[in-house]
């Protein structure tokens, strides 16, 4: 077994004596330093990195909002210098939206205006009857659907039913259609000389608000 020597021991209780604080604070000063690099330091170069990365999406993000908000107060300057006549003259040439009701009464108002009956008209969207076709489809049967011209360009298929039209007035007819100030495009047309009547298919277009 070995001994301390009471000397040794004197002397070390005497130097813990005369320098604990000192010994102390020195210890809690090297904890506090280990910690800081091997705990608070890799948090804190993360957190940083984090928050500068954010403060430059949203740098970014503004910088692109900013952008925008200029391009559209320059659009609209420019709309505000547009005569309100052209404004509707355009509108006549492609419809904002979709009104089956003031479709109907522009060409029932064609037609009637020559002199011509309007036996049946059907207005209706290629995507209503896709969406008919595909719940009325069975569970093998696949469905062709027409590509749209733009996401942004509506499309609208009107059939019509006509009597007491001759030849001359059928093709009359079909020109006024053709010149029209709205968009128009003739799909299909039919003309049956022995009881004077026609069937026309036409297609026109509105822009789809966002």
């Amino acid at each position: 077994m070995i001994l301390r020597s009471p000397k040794n021991q004197n002397s070390l209780n005497k130097f813990l004596n005369n320098y604990f604080n000192v010994v102390l604070t020195i210890g809690v000063i090297l904890f506090l330093v280990v910690a800081y690099f091997v705990i608070l330091a890799p948090k804190y170069q993360a957190t940083s990195a984090s928050i500068k990365d954010n403060i430059t999406q949203k740098q970014n993000l503004y910088n692109a909002q900013k952008k925008k908000l200029a391009n559209l107060r320059a659009i609209n300057n420019i709309y505000q210098k547009i005569n309100p006549t052209d404004l509707k003259k355009f509108s006549n040439v492609l419809s904002d939206n979709y009104v089956k009701e003031s479709l109907f009464g522009e060409i029932e108002d064609i037609v009637n205006q020559n002199g011509f009956v309007l036996n049946a008209i059907r207005i209706s969207r290629p995507e209503e009857g896709d969406k008919n076709a595909a719940a009325g489809a069975g569970a093998d049967e696949k469905i062709a659907t027409s590509t749209p011209i733009s996401p942004n360009l509506g499309e609208i298929d009107i059939n019509l039913s006509l009597s007491t039209i001759d030849y001359l007035g059928f093709k009359n007819l079909i020109k006024i259609f053709e010149t029209n100030l709205r968009l128009m495009d003739i799909s299909t047309v039919s003309f049956s000389a022995s009881d004077n009547s026609a069937e026309i298919a036409l297609r026109t277009y509105y822009y789809k608000k966002k």
